[in-house]
């Protein structure tokens, strides 16, 4: 049998990773949890949906490839069925069939992040290239303040 050789340095083998990565040391455990939030949303948006919760399964299944039946929707939106949790793959034709984005509205709700429609996004990129503007036009001048323009 081979001896073992020993390690040329002392030094340990395991990589030390941060308990509490990307600031979320300050805040309270379960702040963040999300289950109550997101099943009242999926309450919210079946009940503001034109269609029958029948119709939403079926869209839901025909769009994902995933079989939803309408004891999936009653059983995600109880109270009383805590362990069913709304699967996060399935939010995005969720929505789209509901047309109702509060799902990820409670997702997002405590991140600082937030949903933004067209319009907002619209004016978020006309904000961007008017700070752009004022930045080149600060430029342009401090640059002919140095030529003496």
């Amino acid at each position: 049998m081979a001896k073992k050789r020993p390690l040329p340095d002392n030094a340990p083998r395991q990589l030390l990773l941060p308990l509490a990565p990307c600031g979320t040391k300050g805040m309270r455990a379960g702040m963040l949890l999300r289950k109550d939030a997101v099943r009242e949303a999926l309450t919210e948006a079946l009940a503001g949906c034109p269609l029958s919760r029948e119709e939403v399964a079926a869209e839901l299944s025909r769009l994902t490839g995933e079989a939803v039946s309408v004891h999936h929707l009653h059983s995600w939106c109880s109270e009383a069925k805590r362990e069913w949790r709304f699967p996060l793959e399935l939010v995005t034709a969720f929505c789209l069939v509901t047309q109702d984005f509060g799902v990820l509205a409670a997702v997002l709700d405590g991140t600082g992040q937030a949903l933004a429609d067209k319009e907002t996004m619209t004016l978020a990129e006309y904000g961007r290239l008017v700070a752009e503007d004022k930045k080149r036009a600060a430029r342009r001048r401090e640059l002919q303040e140095r030529l003496g323009v």
